[in-house]
């Protein structure tokens, strides 16, 4: 019997808000390709092998391939299911007519967790929300908190919050063991968000609130910040 395929064209946090829709769907070949033009920072074969040995691990992923050509495929219509209230995993799974209700439950699984860390942070570039206090949890979460990310995020947030640990995370999997075995997740809307929401981990979120909605998921442990007014526990 030939394999189910479903083609993305990214970006990454949007790959990985498609995985319930493939799994509802019964699971197959993920291709992923590069579509000038569709999304904000592209996709390359480097993006792809960050990808890979996370996606591979969960049952429904037969493999993930990197296609020269476009394969597109109605996954990368997700765009086209935008409403108010509306996340993007809901977006992906109504190009199927699939139940958000799919989305509800855990999606990703890992291999291991790695505890360095109560407290995981990251904060990337975009959809960030100057309101939000970051830098209360740096004060709160020092020494307690590792970041991981992209080099220059850390970088400046250290330069605008003080420091924090850098944890090298060359791969989305390594994301996901150490956020696994942490505590809690701190972040901003982002593809390491999406792999926290993922495993259902617990989260306070930095919303930006033009863009509130894309990332938000009502459940126990998931949290979300508009201003300084947001609580943060004692670890």
């Amino acid at each position: 019997m030939k394999e189910r395929w479903f083609g993305h064209s990214g970006d990454l946090g949007d790959i990985i808000y498609s995985l319930p829709t493939i799994r509802k769907a019964g699971g197959g070949v993920l291709y992923l390709y590069h579509h000038p033009g569709r999304t904000t920072h592209g996709m390359n074969r480097e993006k792809v092998q960050a990808l890979k040995e996370l996606l591979i691990l969960q049952p429904y992923i037969v493999d993930v391939i990197y296609s020269e050509d476009k394969c597109d495929h109605d996954l990368n219509g997700f765009r086209d299911h935008y409403c108010d209230g509306r996340n993007l995993a809901d977006m992906h799974l109504a190009t199927h007519g699939f139940s958000w209700a799919e989305r509800t439950e855990k999606w990703l699984i890992v291999d291991k967790s790695i505890e360095e860390a109560p407290v995981v942070l990251n904060r990337s570039f975009r959809y960030n929300n100057n309101k939000f206090p970051w830098a209360k949890v740096r004060n709160i979460y020092a020494g307690k908190s590792i970041f991981v990310g992209l080099m220059n995020e850390w970088e400046k947030f250290c330069s605008e919050f003080g420091f924090v640990r850098y944890y090298p995370t060359p791969t989305l999997l390594d994301v996901a063991r150490v956020i696994a075995g942490s505590k809690l997740f701190i972040g901003n809307q982002s593809c390491v968000e999406a792999v926290c929401e993922g495993l259902k981990h617990n989260k306070i979120l930095e919303i930006s609130t033009p863009h509130k909605d894309s990332c938000m998921f009502r459940r126990m442990g998931a949290v979300y910040g508009y201003d300084e007014k947001v609580e943060f526990p004692e670890l």
